[in-house]
């Protein structure tokens, strides 16, 4: 789909759809529940519905698992369907057959697991890897700069080993966040977790032989990291603003961070209860440490295309194997809209214009590029068309409904 956004200020107030990441968690521990929950979920996602149906294949002896797009649903299931079954097909599309499951796999292969790497299609997937045996306890190593996921799905496997089992991280772990929201919802299965910390490397314990135990029915918060979509649009919008209502601003979700990290820039924005009220301001360039919160990095690209003086977004390497490679993408979409950027090995510079001047881009099948460059009409002087629009389904297929109610303008072309 390519459409075109019509440039001009969004007010109103929107609600926060529900957090990706804290479904996937949710859905997972009362997947391996003795009592499933209830679990709210009150929107969803083409990557939460791929995590649904993997999870319904783990009833079968020999399950097939189509993770889609999802990178979460592929690197949190992998240990996880390997502590309960002997062996399993994964499968996946787009570009994840392509994205990296190291050293996740080298450490499930030390510990009983071996993989068949496959290349195969099968119907609109391809066969990514199948593995053979049974995921065994013992002491598992991983650098604390990959993805925090690999750490995720070991949480949710190891306890349902019969024995014990250490998570050891050999440097200072990033995204820390996903790592501590993975262990909120964990607490809340009566799942234990020991962690010892030296110098920023912590190490996880976990006892063998635990039951997952639900505390009750429970419901997926709202979502963060596309929430701050709309609170860095209300801050380049009109004096009215735009109120941000459903989301826990106490919420373990990393990309919480970005009401720190727009106030840094100059944002004008006011906490009440769990809603968040954004409102127009000037905007200075700052240094972004991207290694806790990757997925700010495309919508912060934005935020200082048009701020005073300059931002520099570094430590954001892994933004290069996500559904694109988002540091490309951002350079080539903000430079086409007339953006001063720099694109280096582990980040971006971006040096503020008064306006961006409008253009085509490409969405890189990728929903955050597509929401980001969204958000950039705010301050174009000329309407901006995205090729491939339709990748917001991955996470937030309301968007441009929610866009359209807060006053955006746009055709499909």
């Amino acid at each position: 789909m390519k459409i075109e956004i019509i440039p001009q200020p969004l007010v109103g107030s929107v609600k926060a759809v529900a957090s990706k990441s804290h479904a996937h968690r949710l859905l997972i521990a009362a997947a391996l529940s003795k009592r499933t929950p209830a679990i709210s979920i009150d929107t969803t996602s083409q990557d939460i519905e791929a995590t649904r149906a993997c999870l319904l294949q783990l009833k079968k002896d020999h399950p097939v698992l189509d993770c889609k797009e999802s990178g979460s649903t592929l690197r949190f299931l992998l240990p996880v369907t390997m502590a309960l079954k002997e062996r399993a097909l994964f499968l996946g599309c787009g570009r994840l057959p392509q994205r990296p499951i190291s050293p996740l796999k080298e450490e499930m292969e030390a510990h009983g697991c071996k993989f068949i790497n496959k290349h195969r299609k099968k119907g609109n997937s391809a066969e990514i890897c199948e593995i053979q045996g049974r995921l065994q306890a013992g002491v598992f190593t991983l650098p604390g700069n990959v993805s925090s996921q690999y750490i995720t799905g070991l949480l949710y496997a190891l306890p349902l080993l019969e024995s014990g089992s250490q998570i050891r991280i050999t440097t200072p772990l990033e995204s820390r966040g996903y790592v501590d929201l993975t262990l909120d919802v964990l607490k809340q299965f009566h799942i234990e977790v020991y962690i010892e910390e030296k110098e920023g490397c912590p190490t996880y314990k976990i006892p063998g032989g635990q039951k997952y135990l639900p505390p009750g029915d429970l419901a997926a918060e709202g979502d963060w990291s596309n929430i701050a979509f709309w609170i860095i649009a209300g801050i380049l919008s009109s004096d009215s603003g735009i109120i941000c209502n459903g989301i826990n601003p106490r919420s373990m979700q990393g990309d919480r961070e970005i009401l720190n990290l727009a106030r840094r820039m100059g944002g004008n924005l006011t906490v009440k209860g769990n809603s968040v009220l954004s409102m127009a301001n000037v905007l200075s360039g700052i240094h972004v440490d991207a290694s806790p919160i990757p997925d700010l990095v495309p919508i912060l690209a934005v935020a200082a295309s048009t701020a005073k003086g300059t931002t520099r977004i570094h430590n954001a390497h892994r933004l290069r194997i996500k559904e694109s490679d988002r540091l490309a993408a951002m350079y080539d979409c903000l430079s086409r809209v007339g953006a001063k950027i720099t694109e280096e090995p582990g980040g971006l510079i971006v040096e503020g214009v008064p306006r961006l001047k409008g253009g085509t881009v490409s969405g890189y099948n990728d929903h955050r590029i597509v929401m980001a460059m969204t958000v950039a009409s705010i301050v174009s002087e000329a309407p901006i068309i995205i090729e491939g629009a339709e990748a917001v389904n991955k996470s937030y297929p309301t968007f441009f409904e929610d866009f359209e109610a807060l006053g955006g303008e746009y055709h499909v072309l």
